[in-house]
């Protein structure tokens, strides 16, 4: 018998039922709720123990269940062992899934009328997970029994990546609370209830959130070696756009609190963020993105009960709300232009502007391909439009705090804002002797330094009544911290592609490099050693670069090496053997570059997928000696591993493909002309300075502490308590 399989149909049942009692519930059969909270919780005890089954099925190397061979390995190290069990989708059905039944016995526990109506529509969420996973779960016997698993991917045998996927599916499971409060505060048109419960768990959604996605960004960083930790790839903004729209929720829900004002907007609002969780995962999780995500899972046939999942949600969430919010006209008192509840509202605004805009470029794959081949936006594209919205944002974080609730007067907040505007103008004037000269970097810096200054200024004296009175403006602190430290990145890091020939001494700034050769340790992955030395450190740096039967292809992870002020950061790309030595050169889609005599035009990518293989081409045009052509190097994945297929150039030179990056419209070339000498086997490595990253994580820790902060005193207030003036 599979009692995994078994079990989910259990849960699936359980989900039915427990649905059925919480609307007979809300209906007025109040008699029922303890056997609705009893049928919720024998759900949540159910998936509890599939979880468990799982790990022992994943421990214990059952790999007759198709997923355990799929994702796991007798040589895996056992930690690796229990992340394999949201390694694949099926596994993160069951996570989030289980995520939201315990949410739910939680939630179920809280004392307001919304809640048992709340719970009917949280539940349909288990029933559509659930359905998911009775079609395709993570307990399908397969007929053939392997000898041994195909392993997890080593990008995700990393410490963080065992619990950022937990963290983040947290974050998606909770945001079903804040939809589910808003329909059935319509339903039940009671505003007080509403404004007594939701904040604490949009607040709380908000956290788990940022959290998650900052442990992405950080095993980004370190893992992934393109010397980033946010590169706006689609599932990253996947969770980021559901933040955002939980961010303007938020903040309406304290203009709402303050005034009464806003009822109908955070109606709406409230069903907005789980509605792009799922469309997120149905751009993610469905194939649709597969070439323009590094991330994206492959497509398992489930793309019919995906939209369903979401259609079905957008329908009744925006139904109710179109049916209901009528009842709520005429509510709270007119928002003052000069007021605190006037700046929280343009920053939901910014908040709802960033998340659709994000999300709009985001969907452009799937909007595209209805006119023509699917297309991508452009990188810079999100950097432009949040830019700008960023810039937005940090003067509202500046001014708000510093304006009374209800209403202020134009001398008193001219006169408050004089000296934080002030010393904005001093950074700024710093910055631009500094050599930043771009209007927006300086822009943005400035904006930041005024919400710095500002909000410390506020938050010291918020401090006098507790840490807890601090909350707000301690994470606008985060905020502002966090963009200086990207400013500076993106200002003042340095990048060069360099090769180190071995045994011989390369300098690069500032520090001596000399590469050693490779060393393999006993788990197989082959590193580069390089010996560093410079300001007064000398160190090792060995960072990993091997072939992955599982990716089959190579995998390469930076080495970083920390500074007080700054992160040296060594990212491999190849080892070039003597007999193959060709200069490694990588460029963004229409950039050039110079090889030996050689200019060197990267033009575009292209992607073909069969059944069997997958083969990437970059189109490559070469001029030297007045003569132009364009080549067309190409990868190729398949059975038989990875394979590269290098041009052929008219003097008999060679331009291969070493490395692509689909997302980024990013390539390496190996370019070798004719009449190029040969070399020794050297090592094609990316050298560069991140200044000032640690401020990026120092402001990202400030604003989660001042969430905290805010979940602590949101927890033990009293419904009508609002943050006191300035």
């Amino acid at each position: 018998m599979n009692l995994g399989a078994a079990g989910v149909w259990v849960a699936f049942s359980a989900a039915i039922a427990s649905g059925l009692l919480y609307l007979a519930v809300g209906a007025g059969a109040t008699r029922l709720r303890p056997w609705a909270d009893r049928v919720f919780r024998l759900q949540a005890l159910l998936l509890l123990g599939l979880v468990a089954w799982l790990w022992h099925l994943l421990v214990t190397h059952q790999f007759q269940y198709s997923y355990v061979a799929a994702y796991t390995s007798r040589a895996l190290d056992t930690r690796y062992l229990f992340a394999a069990l949201w390694g694949g989708q099926q596994g993160t059905f069951l996570l989030w899934a289980t995520w939201g039944s315990l949410l739910g016995c939680l939630f179920a526990t809280s004392k307001n009328r919304l809640v048992p109506t709340a719970m009917f529509f949280l539940n349909w969420t288990q029933v559509f997970l659930l359905l998911i996973l009775v079609i395709e779960g993570p307990f399908k016997l397969s007929k053939i029994v392997p000898a041994d698993g195909a392993g997890l991917n080593p990008l995700l045998q990393d410490y963080w990546m065992t619990i950022h996927p937990p963290v983040l599916f947290l974050g998606f499971a909770s945001l079903v609370i804040p939809y589910a409060l808003s329909l059935s505060t319509l339903v039940h048109r009671d505003p007080g209830s509403w404004l007594q419960i939701t904040p604490r768990w949009s607040l709380f959604s908000t956290v788990v959130l940022a959290t998650g996605f900052t442990m992405g960004g950080i095993w980004a960083y370190k893992v992934l070696g393109w010397g980033g930790f946010w590169g706006w790839d689609p599932v990253e903004n996947a969770s980021f756009v559901p933040w955002l729209m939980n961010a303007a929720l938020f903040h309406g829900l304290l203009v709402q609190r303050a005034t009464g004002s806003l009822a109908r907007t955070n109606l709406f609002l409230g069903v907005l963020p789980f509605l792009f969780v799922l469309y997120g995962s149905f751009l993610t999780r469905s194939g649709i993105l597969a070439d323009f995500s590094v991330h994206s899972f492959v497509d398992l046939g489930l793309n019919g009960y995906l939209l369903a999942f979401l259609g079905f949600f957008l329908v009744m969430g925006f139904g109710v709300w179109a049916f209901r919010v009528r009842h709520f006209s005429g509510l709270g008192s007119e928002i003052s232009l000069l007021s605190r509840e006037f700046g929280l509202w343009l920053g939901m605004l910014t908040f709802l502007l960033m998340g659709l805009l994000t999300m709009l470029g985001t969907s452009a794959p799937l909007v595209s391909r209805l006119f023509g081949p699917p297309a991508s936006v452009n990188v810079s594209y999100y950097g432009l439009i949040n830019g700008i919205l960023g810039f937005l944002l940090t003067l509202l974080v500046g001014v708000a705090p510093l304006v009374r609730w209800r209403s202020d007067r134009a001398e008193r907040v001219a006169r408050t804002l004089a000296p934080p505007a002030a010393i904005a103008f001093l950074l700024m004037t710093v910055a631009i002797l500094g050599g930043i000269r771009s209007f927006g970097r300086l822009a943005l810096l400035g904006g930041a330094a005024f919400a710095l200054s500002s909000n410390l200024w506020i938050t010291l004296r918020a401090l006098r009544r507790g840490p807890s009175f601090a909350a707000g403006y301690v994470s606008h602190l985060g905020v502002a911290v966090f963009l200086i430290g990207v400013i500076c990145l993106g200002q003042f890091g340095r990048e060069i592609p360099v090769e180190l020939p071995l045994g011989q001494p390369k300098s690069v700034f500032g520090f001596q490099f000399i590469y050693r050769g490779l060393e393999t340790p006993p788990d197989g992955r082959t590193r580069a050693v390089i010996a560093v030395q410079g300001e007064g450190r000398a160190f090792r740096a060995i960072p990993p670069i091997y072939y992955s039967e599982f990716n089959r292809g190579m995998m390469r992870e930076p080495h970083v090496e920390r500074f007080w002020d700054r992160d040296l950061y060594i990212s491999p790309v190849e080892v070039v053997s003597s007999d193959r030595q060709t200069p490694g050169l990588t460029l963004d889609e229409g950039q050039s570059g110079i090889v030996g005599t050689a200019r060197v035009t990267f033009l575009r990518i292209g992607m073909q997928r069969t059944d069997t293989e997958v083969r990437a081409t970059a189109d490559v045009q070469v001029e030297r000696e007045g003569k132009s052509e364009v080549v067309r190097p190409a990868v190729v994945v398949g059975a038989g591993g990875r394979t590269e297929l290098a041009a052929t150039l008219a003097d008999g030179g060679t331009v291969s493909l070493s490395e692509i990056q689909a997302d980024r419209r990013r390539v390496t070339l190996a370019v070798r002309t004719a009449d190029m000498p040969q070399a020794p086997e050297a090592l094609a490595v990316h050298i560069s300075t991140k200044p000032m990253i640690n401020l990026v994580w120092i402001g990202v820790s400030i604003t989660l502490l001042g969430s905290l902060l805010a979940i602590r005193r949101r927890t033990g207030r009293a419904p009508g308590d609002v943050a006191p003036a300035s």
